[in-house]
């Protein structure tokens, strides 16, 4: 967490000092101004990290910030090769990027990734897929770019049932344009390729509170560890879970 207020730090005052454009500080605001949330995308990336051996080579697929990256680095040290693809310019995120050494390259394509065949041992997305305009082409890429028996790691894809998604929309506030069922992401994943080896429903309490007063967001904080207590109990007990937030699904390329 300190790493990444750091590094938040940082990225404001070079946006400030070189008027860069194109870095989304609202939402780099909304991600790390509060300790629940900074809580939510560390256990996102725990579950990913534990997925990955510090000798692979890993796509950060649709990294933005790539803060994924940087926790990957703190933890895995100097073997691990990291790599991120997005839209963005490659100068827009210069503290992360620079941190975690990353390997950066601007996507010039709808969905075609410019690596070669096999050429990652993991690639993940952490709130991307959702976001795609071409899903079945673009999860075919990822699967030619996975080696045989790499891995597809997919966190934080909005749940159809979440009753905080629901509540989000009925306020009026943002809220994803497409929502998935565990059984339609899982058959995506198969038409694309994949072998789906692992599934779990994370985030049952709400840690975002995106369009809502900073009073009620303070507030909310105080009762961060509580809260993050109470939602650790709650994804493991049924039916609570299902209504989670967020699927999390670990699929394969077949050997």
């Amino acid at each position: 967490m300190a790493l990444i207020r750091d590094l938040w730090a940082q990225q404001r005052e070079y946006v400030a000092s070189q008027n860069v454009t194109g870095a989304y500080l609202d939402y780099l605001e909304a991600h790390f101004s509060m300790s629940l949330t900074l809580r939510r995308r560390l256990a996102m990336i725990d579950w990913l990290a534990s997925r990955i051996k510090p000798t692979d080579r890993v796509l950060e697929w649709g990294c933005q910030h790539a803060v994924d990256s940087c926790i990957y680095r703190l933890r895995f040290g100097t073997e691990i090769e990291l790599h991120g693809c997005d839209c963005v310019a490659a100068d827009s995120y210069r503290p992360f990027y620079e941190y975690s050494r990353l390997q950066y390259a601007v996507i010039q394509h709808p969905y075609v990734l410019d690596y070669a065949d096999g050429f990652f041992d993991v690639v993940t997305s952490n709130g991307v897929w959702e976001h795609v305009d071409y899903e079945y082409e673009s999860l075919r890429e990822v699967f030619r770019v996975v080696r045989p028996g790499g891995l597809f790691l997919v966190s934080c894809l909005p749940n159809r049932h979440s009753y905080t998604e629901a509540f989000q929309r009925r306020m009026g506030h943002t809220a994803h344009d497409r929502l998935y069922t565990m059984d339609s992401a899982r058959a995506q994943l198969k038409d694309a390729g994949f072998e789906v080896v692992s599934t779990e429903y994370r985030l049952v309490v709400p840690t975002m509170l995106n369009g809502f007063p900073d009073r009620v967001k303070n507030l909310y904080q105080k009762f961060d560890r509580p809260v993050w207590l109470a939602n650790a109990l709650l994804e493991r007990t049924w039916p609570f879970y299902r209504v989670a937030s967020n699927l999390m699904l670990a699929a394969r390329k077949p050997e």
